[in-house]
């Protein structure tokens, strides 16, 4: 060997050498995002209503899942043309992170279409997931794929959902949408939902047990429908035969997100609890708090430790309180009857009511009295309305700690944004 062979062997061995400890430090220095991120999405996540469900669970010493989680922050949540937002702008605050006006799905005050969480993590090869238990075609989960100034046209939402690119999973009710007979598309051409999605490669299941058998080998888009409309409660008995709880969907959908090389967003979307309160029954807005609640814990135990998991209200509606002073072992019915002094525990802004008052038998003349479930409410419509009211914001994972104080809605999407 010459000495100028040698020469250049030891450059190229040094070379090699200082390569491979740059790049270790370089991978220990720069920062690392967490492989999931988890954004959990509901309605009436305020004190108040978390505080009446946790009672109605197990009384005064039963706590919740989502107290586990060691950050928290209120937030702000106005829309861009008024004060108390609907489910379009606050949405849409959280997807995008833009305040827009009133009904507006991801269009900016000046007529910008805006990129939603998901479509930016699939842009930075995260694997994408959305699962909600409303219907899929519904305004809160359109939030992060339709761009429109009229959430409330459900044809537009669905012909915007079949022209977008597929992501990973997307499950939910809503099936009843892509069974008609055709959908205009945008040169006023019917087509077939189904028919669309199957040309993408995307594959349909009916039933969580199919859902969950879909082979993980196979790269291809799932779309679940697992029931005709909304899904519901499945504890509050109103539920279809089959269909899935909120966490069976979740755990189903971050296993199959999981085997994604370069992690995933999983966006969970519970418009049900909203649904609950806007119809003043809250038996079942409780129920659905806490299975909310449960899907949480299940979102935890299945991402593992390397996981973002953030929670976050979006809008209060119908204003539910609990009234009096119940026994600290009080709940269940107990929180939903007349309490001890006479008058109901429950009361709502706005909106129907719940059991309205009874004249007493034999009794022709005189004031009704509440029914022993009434829960009145302060101003009588058909549907309870949004109320003015900040929001809760919880996690827990790298980038959580940025959940303190008092933010706005739009936050939310920048801390996430910041773990992609």
């Amino acid at each position: 060997m010459t000495i100028k062979l040698r020469n250049r062997l030891i450059a190229l061995v040094c070379l090699l050498i200082f390569s491979a400890l740059g790049g270790a430090l370089f991978l220990s220095t720069s920062p690392k995002k967490p492989f999931a991120v988890i954004l959990f999405i509901g309605d009436n996540i305020t004190p108040t209503a978390l505080t009446a469900s946790r009672l109605f669970a197990g009384g005064g010493d039963a706590r919740l899942q989502l107290e586990d989680l060691p950050n928290t922050a209120v937030c702000r949540n106005a829309a861009n043309d008024f004060s108390v937002p609907e489910s379009a702008s606050a949405s849409t605050a959280i997807a995008a992170g833009i305040r827009v006006n009133k009904g507006n799905l991801c269009v900016g005050p000046s007529g910008s279409k805006l990129p939603s969480l998901l479509e930016i993590a699939a842009l930075k090869g995260r694997a994408t997931g959305l699962v909600t238990t409303g219907e899929i075609t519904g305004i809160t989960p359109a939030a992060y794929y339709a761009k429109t100034a009229n959430s409330n046209d459900p044809s537009e939402l669905l012909r915007q959902f079949c022209a977008h690119q597929p992501f990973d999973i997307v499950a939910g009710g809503g099936a009843v949408a892509f069974e008609a007979s055709g959908t205009e598309n945008k040169t006023g051409v019917a087509e077939d939902p189904l028919k669309i999605m199957a040309d993408k490669g995307v594959a349909v299941s009916r039933n969580i047990t199919d859902l969950e058998n879909q082979p993980l080998w196979k790269k291809v888009p799932i779309l679940g429908l697992m029931a005709k409309g909304p899904l519901s409660n499945v504890e509050a008995g109103d539920a279809e035969t089959n269909a899935p709880s909120l966490s069976d969907l979740v755990r189903v959908a971050i296993k199959r997100l999981q085997n994604e090389s370069h992690g995933y967003l999983l966006v969970v979307d519970d418009p049900s609890i909203a649904s609950a309160a806007a119809s003043n029954d809250a038996e079942t807005m409780f129920r659905r708090v806490l299975a909310f609640d449960r899907a949480i814990a299940t979102a935890r135990r299945y991402a593992g430790d390397n996981a973002l998991v953030m929670v976050t209200g979006r809008e209060t509606i119908g204003g539910v309180q609990l009234n009096g002073y119940p026994f600290l072992k009080d709940k269940g019915v107990a929180l939903l009857a007349l309490n001890a002094q006479g008058y109901p525990s429950l009361c709502w802004s706005t909106g129907p009511g719940f059991a309205p008052e009874e004249t007493p038998t034999g009794r022709k003349k005189g004031p009704a009295l509440p029914g022993i479930l009434s829960q009145p409410s302060a101003y009588p419509l058909q549907s309870g309305v949004g109320i003015a009211g900040d929001v809760l914001s919880m996690g827990i994972g790298k980038g959580s700690d940025k959940l303190h104080g008092f933010l706005d809605l739009t936050d939310i999407h920048r801390v996430v944004l910041d773990e992609l």
